[in-house]
C-alpha cells in the first residue's frame, strides 16, 4: 500500500481500550476513523463514526471495508475466516496470519521452537490419558490452559504433585501443558515491519508483577546492552518468519538461574507499552500507524528513565494519596465507558520519571504498592 497522508480514512474493528487510544492517535495524525463495534462506547468520540455491527456479520464488514482507505485490527481475539468474501478485503494490510498464530497456544509455541528460540517444555493433550503420560514427561510444576486463547473458561489449573492429576478429569476441547517456570524478571519489546520488510525494534520494557492484574512497567535510558541485544534478536527472528505488517509485542522471561525464555506474541499495541509515550517522543500507536501507513519509522530510543505503575478499582485511592506526596508523578486515567471490562480491570497510569534508576526504584517501592 502506497503513502496514507491526513484525510485519509482509517477503520478499527473492535472496541475498547486499545481501540480508542489507537483512534485518539489517528485524529491527531489527521485521519479520519470510522470504528466497527459491537456497542457505543465511542460513539460520542468527536470526529470518529461508528458503525454499530458484529466483525462476524459480512454486511458489517463489507460496509467497513467500503468506507474507508486502511482496516486494522488490534484485539487478538477477532476471527476474520471470511475475510475473502469481503471486496476490499487487501485493505486489511496486516492480514490474518500472525492472528491466528497469537490466537493458538501450541501454533505458537510450535512456532517459537521451529525457529529454536526458547521456550518452555509444552505439548497437546486431549483427555486424561494424555494429561498423565504428559504430566510425566514434562514433569512437575505444570500448568494447563486451553489451546485457544480467547477460551476463559479454564484459566491455568496449576499441578504441583501426582495425586492433582488423578484428582483431574479434563474437560472437553483441546489444551496445552507446559512446565511452570520460576520466573525471576519479564520483559517485553515491540516490534514493527513495514510494507517493504523493514524490522525496526524498540526499546526494552521491564515488567514487575505484585499479582495478576498489578505491575510496574519500566524503561531504562541505559538499558543492560547484553540483554538488550539478546532481547532485540528474538524480536528480530519472530518479526521476519511472520508474514505481516503492523506491529507486534513480544514477552519474555528470565528464571533464576538466569534463562531467558519467550513466552508469548501479541497482535498490535499492549497496555504495558503506554510507557513509551512517556521516555520517548512516540506512542505505541503512533508506531503502529506509521508502519501501516508507509510513513518512515523512527529509530526510537528513551529520553529519560520512566514507569508506569498500574491503577486498578482496588488501588485508586491508595495512589490518589500517594500522588498528594509527589508532585513529579503524574496520574492518567480513561474515559469512565471503557472502564467495564471485567477481564482487563486497568484504570489507567500512575507515571513517574526520573534519570536514576536507583532513585526511581526507591521512591516507588516506598509506596508499598507498586515495586520495582
Amino acid at each position: 500500500m502506497s503513502f496514507m497522508g491526513p484525510a485519509s480514512t482509517i477503520g478499527i474493528i473492535g472496541d475498547g481500550r486499545s481501540t480508542f487510544l489507537l483512534a485518539q492517535q489517528a485524529l491527531k495524525m489527521g485521519f479520519h476513523v470510522v470504528i466497527l463495534a459491537e456497542h457505543s462506547a465511542l460513539a460520542a468520540q468527536k470526529n470518529v463514526q461508528l458503525i454499530n455491527g458484529s466483525s462476524q456479520n459480512m454486511q458489517d464488514l463489507q460496509a467497513l471495508f467500503s468506507q474507508v482507505d486502511l482496516v486494522i485490527y488490534d484485539n487478538e481475539n477477532l476471527h476474520l475466516d471470511s475475510l475473502e468474501q469481503i471486496s476490499g478485503h487487501e485493505k486489511l494490510i496486516q492480514g490474518t496470519e500472525l492472528l491466528d498464530l497469537v490466537q493458538d497456544r501450541y501454533l505458537e509455541k510450535s512456532f517459537l521452537n521451529n525457529h529454536n528460540l526458547n521456550v518452555v517444555p509444552f505439548a497437546a493433550v486431549v483427555n486424561d490419558q494424555d494429561l498423565r503420560k504428559t504430566v510425566e514427561e514434562i514433569g512437575f510444576p505444570c500448568i494447563l490452559k486451553p489451546i485457544q486463547k480467547d477460551i476463559d473458561f479454564l484459566d491455568g489449573v496449576i499441578f504441583k504433585n501426582q495425586a492433582q492429576v488423578a484428582a483431574y478429569h479434563l474437560p472437553l476441547g483441546s489444551f496445552i501443558l507446559e512446565s511452570l517456570l520460576d520466573i525471576k524478571k519479564e520483559m517485553i519489546v515491540l516490534a514493527s515491519k513495514d510494507a517493504y520488510g523493514q524490522i525496526n525494534v524498540y526499546p526494552l520494557i521491564q515488567m514487575t508483577s505484585q499479582d495478576r492484574w498489578l505491575y510496574t512497567a519500566l524503561v531504562e535510558q541505559q538499558p543492560n546492552s547484553i540483554l538488550q541485544t539478546e532481547v532485540q534478536e528474538i524480536a528480530q527472528t519472530i518479526a521476519a518468519n511472520i508474514n505481516f505488517q503492523g506491529l507486534i509485542a513480544v514477552k519474555l522471561c528470565t528464571t533464576n538461574s538466569e534463562v531467558l525464555y519467550v513466552e508469548r506474541i501479541y497482535a498490535g499495541t499492549i497496555f504495558a507499552a503506554n510507557i513509551y509515550q512517556a521516555v520517548t517522543a512516540y506512542s505505541q500507536e503512533e508506531l503502529f500507524l506509521r508502519s501501516l501507513c508507509d510513513w518512515p519509522l523512527p529509530q526510537v530510543t528513551p529520553l529519560t528513565s520512566g514507569c508506569n505503575l498500574v491503577v486498578t478499582k482496588d488501588n485508586l485511592a491508595l495512589a490518589v494519596t500517594e500522588l498528594k506526596q509527589h508532585p513529579q508523578w503524574q496520574l492518567n486515567l480513561l474515559p469512565e465507558q471503557l472502564e467495564d471490562d471485567y477481564l482487563n480491570p486497568y484504570l489507567g497510569v500512575v507515571t513517574v520519571l526520573g534519570t536514576n534508576y536507583q532513585k526511581l526504584q526507591h521512591y516507588i517501592n516506598s509506596s508499598k504498592i507498586w515495586k520495582v
